[in-house]
This record gives C-alpha cells, sequence and structure tokens, in this order.
C-alpha cells in the first residue's frame, strides 16, 4: 500500500476532519455550566426537543464521534474492511486496494461533520441560543454520506 501523502485534495479532507473532530469536544469546555440542567437529546421531524437528558451527552456524542473516527482509520489501512456486496474480480480488488482510502476519507468528513452539527446545535439549545435544531444540516450530512457511498460503490463495480 502506498504510505505517502497521496494528494493534496484527500490530505486537505482529512485535516478539515479532524478539525471537526476537536470541534465535537469544545463544548466540553461548558461541561460545568450545564452539569444540573436537562439538555436536549432528541428532536422530532420538526427539529423541536421531544427528549431531554443531562449533561452527560456531551461527553458521549464525541467518545462516540472519536470512535466511528478511529474505526474509519483503521479501515482506510485495510481495504478488505469494506463490504462489497458481490464478489470481486482481480481487477475490482484491485481498484480497491489502490482507492479504499479515497471513500474512507471523504466519509470520515461527512462523519464528523454529522457529529459536529448534532453536538453543536444540541449545545445551541441547551444554552438558550436556538429553539429548535434545523435540519437542513442534518439532512445535508446524510445525503453527503449516501452521495459518497453510491459514488464508491459505482465505481467499484465499474472497475469489476
Amino acid at each position: 500500500m502506498n504510505t505517502e501523502i497521496r494528494n493534496w485534495p484527500h490530505f486537505a479532507i482529512e485535516m478539515v476532519s479532524i478539525l471537526l473532530l476537536v470541534c465535537c469536544f469544545i463544548p466540553l469546555l461548558s461541561y460545568g455550566k450545564l452539569a444540573g440542567v436537562e439538555v436536549p437529546s432528541h428532536f422530532d421531524a420538526t427539529g423541536a426537543v421531544d427528549g431531554t437528558s443531562n449533561a452527560s451527552i456531551f461527553i458521549f456524542l464525541p467518545c462516540m464521534a472519536l470512535a466511528i473516527f478511529a474505526l474509519l482509520t483503521v479501515a482506510e489501512k485495510h481495504p478488505k474492511m469494506v463490504n462489497a456486496p458481490k464478489k470481486l474480480s482481480s481487477n475490482g480488488k484491485e481498484w480497491l486496494d489502490a482507492n479504499n482510502w479515497k471513500f474512507v476519507r471523504e466519509l470520515k468528513l461527512c462523519m464528523t461533520g454529522l457529529f459536529t452539527y448534532i453536538i453543536w446545535s444540541m449545545y445551541a439549545v441547551a444554552t438558550g441560543k436556538a429553539a429548535e435544531v434545523q435540519l437542513w444540516g442534518f439532512t445535508l450530512f446524510i445525503a453527503l454520506t449516501i452521495a459518497v457511498t453510491l459514488r464508491f460503490y459505482y465505481l467499484l463495480y465499474n472497475h469489476n
């Protein structure tokens, strides 16, 4: 496997993903202020709060984002972790080995973006800066994740 910095756009994607991961942990700085407060933990389809929790959710969600980031980082190094729904030819396996890291880096960006949006939206509602969550961000990151995945499998099967 190639170990050099493969190309600058995907290097930039990796750096932005790391920056977004760090941003997930920033609301923890005000954990003491929110410790006794009920914070929103679930929102309905309109973005209104329909479930609350204690402030420990601001510990749990960034740790979950970190775990997903770590798992995807491991998957970047091991292309066999990516499941192809049908048997790949030798050409398809070679393409997967050569291009898996691109897919995983793009997926990391989508996932860290999603978690950052969720955490900061919950923080805005918990601190009273917003009354509800705007669902456009959630929808955007889910759509990007689906688009990245569909594009990857389309390219994979075209090389199979």
